[in-house]
């Protein structure tokens, strides 16, 4: 760490020989002192932000020289098998999921886990603490904007957090008038010449990197709690392969948000996912409300990677048919082809077998995306058929699409509060109640 940029350094080997050297920078947007707490914090990034390096080399072992405490391999093992899981199955490669964690074993250190076992056993207050400044991440949709706005209701302090900031993320900052914090990083470009010669490319659990990424922002600026806006949704994985749960969101999901929780060392910031205790759909019903927020936001992954943010929505892939069917139940239909530049997904023929997938009809899968639940989507669908401004909709009336129903208990369900769910305090669990 040199100042504000953080260095981390990789090598592929073969045998003794090196056969690749990476060096990824991170640049927070203030130094931040080297403590114990902050070391312990580099060492969980080091091994979260190995594994875009690592694929490229699959199937390979993960060696770390300088040693492992048990927690910290313990993290880079499941890391490995829950993270890479989409990468394993599109590159055909089941022995990546159990790939070795190499290097001496090193002393443990004081978890947060182990501090709040000690509390408990003597009498004292356990799980979060009340918060006092949160670090908000922000991805640029709808999620995070319900999270800011529930969070301001309640009086609590907020910054707001960004890695590589896209236009969505500087207008939501902008529209919220908080400050936000840009964090800048930098892959290796011999990763991505790999890449072009043939490597094992995909994905990679971004949101573990940058939840790390989030807890040195929040030491350097003096946060005590990192907020995130996962959803219960993100656990609810796409199929079984090779005798696991393929999940493209697993570093969304609840598994990751324990993982870390319990691995980050004592003093590190809280980390924590407001919305854990529902639904995607209860979000879009409350973020229908936020109309300030509608010509801002966007949740489309392909706009950026295709067209530069040129434009918000692609209009063509599972991410903005998830978000346009669970808006529609909650907005007027002209409000909702406002916020997609006047296009109707629901008209577009070629775009039916996505909500078919969506919906989970049988022989099709969730797709690789970060889109909800099958039973939310059929529940959007029943509430969309008693909505007005679509009577009559020929999307509705197909008939793979008229078969598809939810019941009256579906509907409980899909908006009901899933208690035991989260790890927020009781000022957070009532402040997430309120959405």
């Amino acid at each position: 760490m040199h100042g504000a940029t953080v260095e981390l350094r990789y090598v592929a080997r073969a045998g003794e020989e090196a056969v690749a050297e990476f060096t990824e920078h991170i640049e927070l947007p203030r130094p931040v002192d080297r403590t114990p707490v902050v070391d312990g914090v580099l060492r969980l990034l080091s091994l979260a932000a190995s594994l875009s390096y690592f694929k490229a080399c699959a199937p390979a072992a993960l060696s770390v020289p300088g040693g492992l405490s048990d927690a910290e391999r313990a993290f880079a093992r499941a890391i490995i098998a829950g993270g890479l899981g989409e990468f394993a199955f599109v590159n055909d490669l089941p022995e990546v999921l159990e790939s070795e964690v190499l290097g001496p074993s090193r002393p443990e250190t004081t978890s947060a886990a182990e501090r709040e076992q000690e509390a408990r056993t003597s009498g004292a207050r356990t799980g979060s603490p009340d918060p006092g400044r949160l670090l908000v991440a922000v991805g640029g949709g709808k999620d995070s904007i319900v999270s800011i706005e529930a969070l301001r209701r309640d009086g609590l302090e907020l910054g707001l957090f960004a890695v590589n900031t896209q236009p969505p993320m500087a207008r939501t900052a902008e529209v919220a008038g908080l400050p936000l914090h840009e964090v800048r990083r930098t892959l290796d470009p011999e990763l991505f010449a790999l890449n072009a010669a043939g490597a094992p490319n995909g994905h990679v659990p971004v949101t573990a990197v940058n939840s790390l990424i989030a807890q040195l922002t929040a030491l350097a600026l003096g946060y005590d709690t990192v907020v995130f806006s996962n959803e219960a949704g993100s656990s609810f994985g796409n199929f079984v392969w090779a005798g696991r749960t393929i999940n493209h969101q697993w570093s969304k999901g609840s598994e990751f948000e324990g993982l870390l929780r319990e691995t980050l060392p004592a003093g590190a910031p809280d980390y924590v996912s407001l919305l854990r205790p529902v639904n995607e759909i209860r979000i879009a019903r409350r973020f229908a409300s936020l109309t300030d927020y509608h010509p801002v936001f966007t949740s489309c992954n392909r706009a950026f990677r295709i067209h530069g943010a040129s434009t918000s929505w692609c209009g063509d892939c599972p991410k903005c048919r998830f978000i346009f069917l669970m808006l529609a139940p909650f907005l007027s239909r002209a409000a909702l082809l406002d916020i997609f530049d006047g296009r109707d997904l629901f008209a577009d023929e070629a775009q039916a077998s996505g909500f078919l997938e969506l919906f989970g009809v049988e022989g099709l899968v969730k797709p690789f995306e970060c889109v909800g639940e099958p039973d939310e989507c059929r529940v959007a669908l029943s509430l969309l058929r008693e909505h007005a401004d679509w009577h009559g909709h020929a999307f509705l009336a197909r008939p793979e699409v008229a078969r598809i129903g939810a019941s009256e208990a579906e509907r409980e369900a899909v908006f009901a509060w899933r208690d035991g769910e989260h790890f927020l305090s009781p000022r957070l669990e009532a402040v997430a109640r309120a959405i």
